[in-house]
């Protein structure tokens, strides 16, 4: 019964909301009423499940001259029903109906009229049909960003009941059997009984304990925490529930403190999918910023990096060295480690269906021969604009490098003047060697989205808009 408490309300919260917020979100969801739907129709597979050889409580009672006990009561059928799933302010209204039920149980009687003296025992079977249960659920958030789930109203009525008994005597138990039927009903049917109570717990008590517990922020590539955090409560129309989350990057174990706000996100009509994503260029932005205002964005590039010795200073054939000759002639037989180094924070853009990621950098050159002898001779300045491919796949987001041009220029020498033409050359074959391949390892390991294990994309659709990402996709629930 948890997994299908948790499955629910996850899905119907986790990734969707609106109202009255400050700023602009950084992910925004949309759950239709599609979405909707395939989840009661989930939940009520693993309900079918779950409620099957469920212990209704004893019964005890006296009807005339009859005093009976009722016990080891057990739910013996479920049909699953049909569900429909209406979108109301507040939350949802899920109605089931066509429902049928099947107890099983034992019972023993005595039966006491003047000095006549009977008492017997045997079990029954009781069914129930055309049983329609309505529950009403409020969806909204806590103090921390979390999403919350409650049950305010639930209504069940049984349209017919039956009861068949075996063992004993029939004549005697025709006696008290209208009104055992009568009472097991009851048990069954309202707000107080079994069914009822049995969702009630599954929203209020189990659903509340879940949500409580989720977190609201996922740690990802070892030094990063990504901030999904709801802005406000959800918001629904006749169609579908939006969400509004924070969708910031921060450093894992530090304080936000991102200075720009997100762009506003495309409203958007669609609702043929059961859910969709709107990804910002904030939320990549943040995490550039964050990784940027850490230190994290500088790299050494050595001969470790480069293979074919073409970083040496002096070689027969093609190296550094050969191809801008000051730098041989002044560090014979060394080897040179270039400091790669972000001097903005990248920024990247989405518009056009095209994704570009726009970076200024320093290339610093030093000359390193044996164990502590470093002389630094050169700086250049980068700028480059890079086309980037964007994929969905697992429920991450994976980037690949397309173009990647760069442009350099001196902007310190401690050599002497040197042609750019051959210093664009040597950096762009390091570019392509080392640098496009490790942004292309980070890209491939993937961004998360704030999806639960058990949740997985089908018929899948990435769109690119002003501003953002739109993932458009159906999904399939596996246990």
């Amino acid at each position: 019964m948890q997994r299908v408490t948790f499955f629910v309300s996850i899905f119907l919260i986790v990734l969707l909301t609106n109202g009255t917020h400050s700023k602009n979100p950084g992910l925004k969801s949309r759950i239709t009423s599609n979405g909707l739907n395939y989840a009661v129709n989930v939940a009520l597979d693993v309900l079918s499940k779950d409620i099957t050889n469920k212990a209704i409580p004893d019964q005890h009672d006296k009807s005339g001259s009859v005093s009976y006990d009722i016990t080891g009561m057990k739910i013996t059928k479920f049909t699953k029903p049909t569900s429909t799933v209406s979108l109301q302010p507040g939350g949802l209204m899920w109605r089931t109906s066509n429902i049928d039920i099947g107890l099983h149980g034992d019972f023993h009687y005595k039966y006491k009229k003047g000095i006549i003296r009977i008492s017997d025992h045997g079990s029954f079977d009781l069914t129930g049909s055309g049983i329609t249960i309505a529950i009403n659920l409020i969806i909204g958030m806590d103090s921390m960003g979390r999403p919350t789930i409650s049950s305010s109203t639930c209504s069940c009525s049984v349209r017919a009941t039956g009861i068949k008994f075996h063992g004993g005597r029939a004549w005697i138990y025709n006696l008290f059997r209208g009104k055992v039927a009568k009472k097991l009903k009851s048990s069954i049917e309202g707000e107080n009984g079994l069914l009822c109570k049995q969702l009630t717990k599954l929203v209020n008590v189990d659903g509340a304990r879940k949500l409580a517990q989720l977190p609201v922020s996922v740690k990802f590539a070892r030094k990063f925490l990504l901030d999904y955090s709801f802005l406000s409560k959800p918001a629904f129309s006749s169609g579908f529930m939006e969400t509004y989350h924070k969708g910031e990057v921060n450093w894992y174990g530090g304080h936000g403190n991102i200075p720009f706000d997100a762009p506003p996100l495309p409203a958007g009509s669609s609702s043929s999918k059961m859910l969709y994503l709107w990804l910002s260029d904030f939320l990549f932005n943040t995490m550039s910023y964050t990784a940027f205002s850490h230190g994290f964005l500088t790299y050494n590039v050595t001969d470790k990096n480069i293979p074919g010795g073409i970083l040496n200073t002096t070689c027969k054939n093609m190296c550094i060295g050969k191809l801008i000759p000051k730098i041989g002639q002044m560090f014979p037989n060394s080897q040179v480690m270039l400091n790669l180094r972000s001097s903005t924070m990248p920024n990247m853009t989405a518009f056009n269906a095209t994704t570009k990621v726009d970076a200024d950098g320093e290339i610093k050159f030093y000359a390193t021969k044996g164990k502590g002898k470093v002389d630094y001779f050169l700086t250049l300045s980068a700028n480059m604009s890079t086309t980037i491919s964007i994929t969905v796949k697992n429920e991450k987001v994976f980037a690949r490098v397309l173009k990647l041009p760069i442009n350099v220029h001196v902007k310190d020498s401690k050599i002497g003047h040197l042609n750019d033409f051959m210093l664009n050359f040597i950096v762009k074959k390091i570019i392509t060697t080392f640098v496009e391949p490790k942004l292309n390892e980070l890209g491939g390991n993937g961004f998360p989205l704030p999806i639960i294990g058990s949740v997985h994309f089908a018929n899948t659709e990435l769109l690119i808009h002003q501003n953002s990402l739109l993932i458009a996709t159906d999904v399939k629930y596996l246990q």
